[in-house]
Order: structure tokens, then C-alpha cells, then sequence
């Protein structure tokens, strides 16, 4: 299972942690500033801007199991058995990543990487069985039955590429963008 992490701790290489989920997203912050209200996915799975990423889940008001790992290069192929992939570049303007809930809420997880541009790409599964608590009682442990799942691979790069869907879209993105969710 992977470990909460309160308070934040500066991780190098990669780590995992169970981010709690608000708002049927979560957030991976560079360090760039929001200029306005949250624009809605075009792809089902990211939204933002250079210096931030908002993941959108299956799963709300509950903890989403995220491994992130910090590439040196990008990965050589895309893992097919995930549901969904999306690639998205981030500015680390002080080459710290963290990854919270979208409303900075902990736990969460702060990563080390060389300033400057980075390519984010999200892995997600079982977004459709997501699960969704209207009030969680804050003194049971439901992680360990959440069947979502989350990877990030983030990697330094030389030169911006616009956002990509990679594999997908998976059932979940499929009625998110068609209004049902």
C-alpha cells in the first residue's frame, strides 16, 4: 500500500502516495501561478497550465493511489495495460513537483527534478469504479478497496509539445466528455 506522507517530504528519484481526491480531481503543482477559474478537460483526464496539472478521477472525496516517478529521459514505450494515457508540459520553475489534493489538502508528496520543462505523462485504470463517498468518516481506512490507479512519469525536455492522449479515451473520459458524469 503506498504510505501517506504528512508532513511533505522531498523525495528524488519517485514515491507513491495516496493522494486524497476533492472536487473528482487532484493537482500536480510546479510552481506556476492559476490565471483564472479551472477549464474543463479536453481529453477527460488533464487540464492546466505550464506550471500546474489537475488530474481528473473517477474517484471523489476519497484517497487515489499515484505513484510518481522522475524520468531521465522519456520512457520508451507506453505501458498498454493501463486504460488511459496523456502526456502534458509542465514548467518545474524550481525543479520541485508536488502532487496534492485540489485543495492543497495533505497528504501529499513533493518530488525533486531539474528546473525548467518537463513532460507529464498520466496513467490511469479503472476510473469507472472509482469510488464515490458524499461524506467519508475520516476514522476508516477505505484505500485499500479504491480499484482506481494513477502513474505519472515525468521526464526533463528540450522543446514544448502540445497535450496528447496517448491510449484511450477510457469509459470514464468517454462520459465525462459526453456530460454524463
Amino acid at each position: 500500500m503506498p504510505e501517506l506522507v504528512s508532513p511533505p517530504r522531498r523525495i528524488v528519484q519517485s514515491g507513491s502516495v495516496d493522494v486524497v481526491v476533492q472536487y473528482g480531481h487532484y493537482v500536480l503543482e510546479a510552481g506556476g501561478e492559476r490565471s483564472g477559474a479551472d477549464a474543463p478537460s479536453r481529453d477527460g483526464l488533464l487540464f492546466g497550465e505550464a506550471g500546474w496539472l489537475a488530474v481528473v478521477c473517477g474517484s471523489d472525496f476519497v484517497p487515489v493511489p499515484c505513484r510518481v516517478e522522475i524520468l531521465k529521459r522519456m520512457p520508451p514505450a507506453v505501458d498498454r495495460s493501463w486504460h488511459m494515457v496523456a502526456e502534458h508540459d509542465l514548467d518545474l520553475r524550481q525543479g520541485v513537483l508536488t502532487v496534492m489534493g485540489s485543495q492543497g489538502h495533505h497528504p501529499h508528496l513533493t518530488l525533486s527534478s531539474t528546473p525548467g520543462g518537463h513532460r507529464a505523462r498520466v496513467h490511469v485504470r479503472n476510473r469507472d469504479r472509482g469510488l464515490q463517498i458524499a461524506d467519508p468518516d475520516p476514522s476508516v481506512d477505505i484505500s485499500p478497496v479504491n480499484p482506481e490507479e494513477h502513474l505519472i512519469q515525468l521526464w526533463p525536455i528540450d522543446h514544448a509539445r502540445p497535450a496528447e492522449m496517448l491510449l484511450g479515451p477510457d469509459p470514464y473520459a468517454a462520459s465525462y466528455l459526453s456530460g454524463s458524469v
